[in-house]
């Protein structure tokens, strides 16, 4: 059955072509430039401390993972000073997660003994398709997805109840968030983030300063060498502990159903903490990722650096796509016989609860008339092009001959079946 996209408007990101800021803008950032910032490991942590009450962060190995994340973002002189003091505040909020995070823990000791059984997990890349599948999964009564607001904050602050309302204060921050958030038409209509939406598995590892997550909010080359040269294992670990903490606190029998973009370059890092889990990659034509990873991303660039370096930023993400689609196919016949579903994203468009019971087919849970009716009603209040839709042009924003590009990722194409959605 396919779902009617709703008439939607379009949007159109001005600015890659020739990156302007208003004159009253350029001279707030200007004035900004001459205030004090602290990007210091030890501010950092202070600031986290000071915040929580809490001293314990537990293992300490993630300070040097922190310290490369703002060292790099210290030294790149094209950034405003604003946009530095908003990365050291995601830094900030991690950190002060971290130290939460080990106090409940250690409190719960009775936690590790949880167990999340068979997982479903979607491992396909950014813009493929990923968070309507999970989401539109999610829908089925019989499991249970990963909020947005446990993703941001996995455990309460200690003091903290409901209000009057009866609402979780991490829900009331995560809402706040999300309509500042909506406040730019663009990402409304590109990546819904409201509370309650199934969110990436990744933001788990947030605290424990590993995950490709952190490319997103900066550009930090040098710490995404240092993240692919070491074995994830751990961090992955950590992420599955936090899972674990979220059941302590909201008990019950459901199955998973994650996602996480990164986890499609780190398939055995996933499988060792998940060996039971059943791998979900979804494939689309990767010049249609990429027209969209570039103006998402972009739209940082853009407000973030003195002077928007594009080419930098095409350069980046068309090598970090290829990258990880390369370590994809390594990996890929790793997951043992009978865990691992390839689905192409113009089938999921074609019949998204198809799809989705293909996933939960092969995860073991066949259809009922009530999992049947849960999708449905997801898509009846998720229409397609509900915020709008946003126009791209990929040759023309971002100065790519389509051609090449295409050759270049023939080695993908030419394994799965994608659609071929750009072209020249």
């Amino acid at each position: 059955m396919v779902t009617p996209a709703v008439q939607s408007k379009v949007y159109r990101v001005e600015g890659f072509r020739n990156p302007t800021l208003s004159v009253e803008r350029r001279r707030q950032l200007v004035a900004e430039e001459g205030q004090p910032l602290d990007l210091s490991v030890e501010g950092v942590l202070r600031d986290a401390r000071e915040q929580t009450g809490l001293d314990d962060f537990g293992p300490m190995d993630f300070v040097e993972r922190l310290g490369l994340l703002l060292s790099e973002v210290e030294a790149n002189d094209n950034l405003w000073r604003s946009a530095k003091a908003q990365f050291r505040a995601f830094c900030v909020k991690a950190a002060a997660n971290r130290l939460k995070n080990q106090d409940f823990l250690k409190r719960h000791p009775e936690i590790d003994d949880i167990v999340i059984d068979r997982p479903i997990v979607i491992v396909g890349l950014p813009r493929s398709g990923t968070t309507h599948l999970e989401n539109l999964i999610a829908a089925d009564r019989r499991l249970r997805h990963l909020p947005v607001y446990l993703g941001s904050e996995a455990v309460p602050t200690s003091g903290e109840h409901p209000g009057p309302d009866g609402l979780d204060p991490r829900w009331v921050r995560s809402n706040a968030h999300w309509q500042k958030m909506k406040a730019n038409p663009i990402m409304a209509a590109m990546h819904e983030h409201s509370p309650d939406h199934a969110c990436g598995e990744n933001e788990l590892q947030m605290p424990d300063f590993s995950t490709y997550q952190w490319e997103w909010m900066a550009e930090v080359p040098r710490w995404r060498d240092y993240y692919l040269s070491h074995d994830q294992t751990p961090h992955y670990a950590y992420g599955k502990r936090m899972l674990k903490a979220i059941v302590y606190q909201f008990p019950n029998d459901r199955r998973w159903i994650l996602k996480g973009n990164q986890h499609s370059e780190q398939l055995p890092a996933l499988l060792r903490v998940y060996p039971d889990a059943t791998i979900v990659q979804t494939h689309r034509d990767p010049l249609a990722i990429i027209q969209s990873v570039l103006t998402m991303r972009g739209l940082s660039v853009l407000a973030n650096q003195k002077h928007p370096d594009i080419a930098a930023h095409v350069a980046y993400w068309v090598d970090r796509i290829e990258r990880m689609l390369r370590a994809y196919i390594r990996d890929m016949n790793i997951v043992p016989h009978g865990q691992r579903l390839d689905l192409m994203f113009q089938d999921v468009m074609a019949d998204d609860v198809g799809s989705a019971l293909r996933v939960l087919e092969a995860a073991g849970l066949p259809s009922t008339p009530e999992s049947m009716a849960d999708m449905h009603a997801y898509m009846d209040s998720h229409p397609r092009g509900k915020e709008g839709r946003v126009a791209y042009d990929l040759a023309g924003d971002f100065n790519l001959d389509i051609a090449e590009l295409r050759d270049r990722f023939r080695f993908y194409t030419n394994l799965f079946p994608v659609r071929l959605e750009v072209t020249p």
